[in-house]
């Protein structure tokens, strides 16, 4: 085993590069699977057993009453207290609802007081574990990432590939693999080495990016602000608590998700810009 960062073959050769923080408008099998899970464990602590039947204690036939008429929309005369038959209702819900239902179910259950706290927490905790595109803010589901980033990372891929920056292509899918597997300040590294290997390829002479970006200017005119910009990003890496100092290894850099989805998109939006200088 190397010291590399590992890239798993499904995003070597192409098959699912995009990471799952970009993935909106879906859900993992891992994110149905683990919602799951978390909601029967809930229902089996708001249960009680009589020596005959296991029943719902008064905080979850409340929910279930609220969610038999409120969200599912039947009538409160069809309502049945049977825990079997729930059980059933939400294994199905979670295995089956397309995404935005899905999201109605589990901000239905947010928003209830009748839910635990803990159900809540875990349900917050489904999105961190499965990396989805979304988390939980204030009982509302929210993006963590756009449809713009998602769109620039693909087109960067394709870009980069077209251009033969290999290498720049490479550190774009580690990017999305770090992000995947939670590794935010690896994630930045291996995005702003993508900008670092596509600028060396058009000026190999070049030692850092910035003296890249200096030469690439001279042959090409650069907007002042789009340089300013990633000649920001490149300092924001090198400073003493950055990205590609050992120090990140003990935890010690100030990096997270927001950050590390920032930085794929910009990344990847600048690669896009020098793959088309190495046409020119």
């Amino acid at each position: 085993m190397t010291g590399e960062a590992y890239v798993p073959f499904s995003q070597r050769h192409g098959f699912e590069e995009i990471p799952p923080q970009l993935k909106l408008g879906e859900v993992s099998g891992e994110f149905r699977r683990i919602l799951h899970y978390y909601i029967d464990l809930e229902i089996a602590r708001e249960c009680g057993w009589n020596g005959i039947n296991i029943y719902f204690q008064s905080d979850w036939e409340r929910v279930t009453r609220d969610m038999h008429v409120l969200f599912f929309g039947w009538s409160i005369a069809t309502y049945k207290p049977d825990v079997h038959l729930w059980k059933e209702t939400f294994q199905a819900a979670t295995a089956k609802f397309s995404f935005y239902r899905l999201f109605d179910f589990i901000e239905f259950l947010l928003r209830s007081s009748s839910c635990s706290s803990t159900l809540k927490g875990e349900i917050s905790q489904v999105f961190i574990q499965s990396r989805s595109a979304y988390r939980v803010v204030d009982n509302q589901i929210v993006a963590v990432g756009t449809p713009q980033q998602a769109d620039a990372f693909m087109a960067a891929l394709s870009d980069a590939e077209g251009s033969g920056a290999d290498a720049a292509r490479s550190h774009l899918v580690s990017a999305g693999a770090e992000l995947k597997g939670g590794d935010w300040a690896g994630s930045v590294r291996e995005s702003i080495h993508a900008v670092e290997s596509i600028a060396k390829k058009i000026h190999p002479g070049a030692k850092t990016l910035g003296d890249a970006l200096k030469a690439i200017e001279r042959d090409w005119p650069i907007h002042g602000g789009l340089k300013n910009a990633f000649s920001s990003l490149y300092g924001y890496t090198n400073d003493e608590d950055g990205v590609r100092h050992a120090k990140v290894f003990e935890d010690t850099a100030n990096v997270d998700e927001v950050d590390a989805l920032f930085m794929l998109g910009a990344c990847s939006s600048f690669v896009s810009y020098l793959a088309a200088r190495c046409k020119d």
